[in-house]
């Protein structure tokens, strides 16, 4: 049995993420939105044992949110960080706040999580954090977005490195673009929607796009016993996007 807190498990990936973790034991949800942990919760049903809301940018939210989780699950084995922000701009017209916002959402909260969870994940256990392609295969227009997932990438190693004495495994799941809700929407908001979507695909060598189900499953995987010597990797879940050498803007 695994015990799991998963951060952003409201919506797209870490719901996913989450659904496929409550395979194999109780999952708690944290996000900045109660409505979606309120629904994920219902659709996760009795494997779900507690929601709780939190800025994972704030430590103070953190730290109540990691007792929280450690209270209702009885321990911590697992912990995933799915959240994060973007932004459009190259270095000539990205701003100065575009840097730090998106830098402070999609690195703090896999920082202050995991230095609040490790302490309680007294029988090792494993972290799992959702980076993207973007960090490894360079975006158009997204220089604040694919510096911080880079960043991502560069603290999974670290802290793989680090946390191994203590039979933590860390590591990072890369996807391309994913069928998501939100996804969707954007593709549904461009002037030709099944034309966005047909280039969408074709970027990718396998000839489509993902699904959230998939890197809900690798995480599992990665925190299952099947990834036991698993550590300090960045897996590519990205239909051979990056076999290119870079890539049009995401979305």
């Amino acid at each position: 049995m695994s015990r799991a807190l998963v951060v952003g498990g409201g919506t797209g990936l870490g719901l996913a993420s989450a659904k496929a973790l409550a395979a194999s034991g109780p999952v708690f949800l944290t996000g900045r939105r109660a409505a979606p942990l309120q629904d994920a919760a219902l659709a996760i049903g009795s494997q779900c044992v507690g929601t709780a809301t939190g800025d994972g940018t704030v430590e103070s939210d953190v730290a109540a949110v990691v007792e929280a989780a450690v209270a209702a699950l009885g321990g911590l084995d697992t912990l995933v960080v799915s959240s994060g922000a973007t932004s459009v701009g190259s270095v000539l017209d990205a701003t100065l706040e575009d840097m730090r916002h998106v830098g402070e959402s999609n690195i703090l909260p896999l920082f202050l999580y995991s230095r609040a969870a490790v302490p309680h994940m007294t029988d090792g256990g494993a972290i799992v954090a959702v980076a993207s392609i973007a960090g490894s295969v360079p975006h158009a227009e997204r220089i604040a977005y694919c510096t911080s997932k880079a960043a991502v990438i560069g603290m999974v190693r670290q802290m793989a490195l680090d946390l191994a004495p203590r039979g933590i495994r860390v590591n990072a799941v890369s996807p391309s673009l994913v069928l998501t809700e939100l996804s969707r929407g954007a593709i549904n908001a461009s002037p030709d929607p099944e034309r966005t979507l047909a280039e969408r695909r074709g970027r990718h060598p396998i000839g489509r796009l993902g699904n959230a189900e998939e890197i809900g499953a690798m995480v599992a995987t990665l925190a299952g016993p099947n990834g036991e010597w698993i550590t300090g990797q960045d897996v590519r879940l990205d239909g051979g996007l990056s076999l290119r050498a870079a890539a049009a803007p995401p979305g």
